[in-house]
């Protein structure tokens, strides 16, 4: 056996040395608990970019690059660091010093994300009624799509004329089954006009058969364009014989005759289309 000379063993104590020395760092870092500098960096890099800059307040900016950029700037940090993002922003929906604007953006992007936590701000907000046809609440509930209607029909059920105006106008985009039922029960007792109509649009799309009856008591509103769109409803909705008219614009007396002949034409088992 060839005998090592004392320069090679003096390689191998240093490589030696220097193994030892690695795994001692190693062993160090993983007993301390310390995490790769890299996501640190993130997560602090993120929570910095947030906290001392403009851009959450830039997110309700009227400025459409202002706001887009912004909004670029929120959807690296959630690419980043998704948890600590989501919660900052929803933290800052409690926050009576950001406007309201800047809170329905803030909704859509975590609606976007399929953040459920933020359906009870948005349920508060649409109940508010601030503002008619509120296309930012509308857009981030109509993200959680069947799972925001409890909450949207509970603001038609208790809400204000615009709030309910606002929710009948969002349950009709949601639409099945769910939103249809919670328009259904509004129509009977609603005293806007405006969101009676809405509730009749929502039996026109309701392919349910017992749609077709409330369509018909729909005929007796007092508003003329209530009456006009349950009658456009029933036109489309069932095959009508020649001899059954509807003038939503008639005359009292007729329109009570006339209402009366399709109420006894869908009793006589009437075929929807």
């Amino acid at each position: 056996m060839k005998s090592r000379s004392v320069g090679d063993l003096s390689q191998v104590n240093h490589l030696l040395g220097t193994v030892m020395a690695t795994l001692l760092v190693a062993l160090v870092l993983l007993g301390s608990g310390c995490k790769p500098m890299d996501k640190r960096s993130d997560r602090a890099d993120v929570l910095k970019d947030i906290r001392d800059t403009t851009v959450i307040p830039d997110l309700g900016s009227y400025d459409e690059a202002i706001r887009k950029k912004s909004v670029t700037r929120i959807m690296m940090s959630l690419e980043k660091a998704p948890d600590i993002t989501r919660n900052l922003l929803l933290a800052t929906l409690d926050d009576s010093m950001v406007n309201a604007r800047t809170k329905r953006v803030i909704c859509t992007l975590l609606a976007d994300q399929g953040d459920f936590r933020a359906m009870a701000p948005l349920t508060r907000m649409l109940a508010e009624g601030s503002q008619a046809e509120d296309d930012l609440l509308e857009t981030a509930l109509l993200e959680f799509g069947e799972r925001a209607v409890s909450g949207v029909s509970t603001v038609l059920a208790e809400g204000g004329p615009i709030a309910r105006r606002n929710a009948a106008g969002i349950l009709l985009s949601i639409g099945g089954s769910m939103a249809h039922d919670a328009l259904r029960l509004r129509l009977l007792i609603e005293k806007d006009s405006e969101v009676r109509f809405l509730c009749v649009c929502g039996l026109v799309e309701d392919r349910r058969t017992t749609s077709l009856t409330l369509l018909a008591e729909a005929l007796d509103d007092i508003d003329e364009e209530v009456r006009r769109a349950a009658w456009g409803g029933l036109s489309h909705r069932a095959s009508l014989p020649g001899g059954i008219l509807f003038n939503p614009a008639g005359l009292p007396e007729v329109r009570i005759r006339q209402a009366f002949q399709v109420r006894k034409w869908l009793d006589g088992g009437a075929v929807p289309l």
